[in-house]
């Protein structure tokens, strides 16, 4: 998976980096049946506009997987509290999606066997 952060109004420390990296690899696991490549651009921002609702910190997500766009936006008055929300949002989403494409492949199986069935 490829991953890119991207800061907004604050520097992007080699901490914060490694932290957000960790946080997003957990994902790799819900990905790793994809065709083709996966790419997950993080944008963090600290703002004051944020922080008049009631939170410091913005995180968004925007996670390409075989041409599908899985999207997730955070705020949150810790940074780490943020980019959690965003993961799990995104594995939400990526699980939402799996299951949706193995029901139809269940359905569909379903109605062929019913198909063979109806000629005896």
């Amino acid at each position: 998976m490829n991953i890119t952060i991207k800061a907004k109004r604050s520097e992007l420390t080699p901490a914060t980096r490694e932290f957000i990296e960790e946080k997003f690899s957990a994902l790799e696991k819900l990905v790793a049946s994809a065709i083709g490549p996966v790419t997950l651009s993080c944008e963090i921002e600290e703002s004051i506009a944020v922080e008049r609702a009631g939170a410091r910190y913005r995180a968004e997500g925007n996670l390409s997987v075989d041409g599908r766009l899985f999207r997730a936006e955070a705020s949150s008055n810790t940074l780490e509290g943020a980019v959690d929300r965003v993961r799990d949002e995104l594995a939400r989403e990526l699980g939402s999606a799996r299951g949706k494409k193995r029901n139809l492949l269940k359905r569909g199986g379903e109605a062929i066997k019913r198909m063979l069935r109806f000629g005896r």
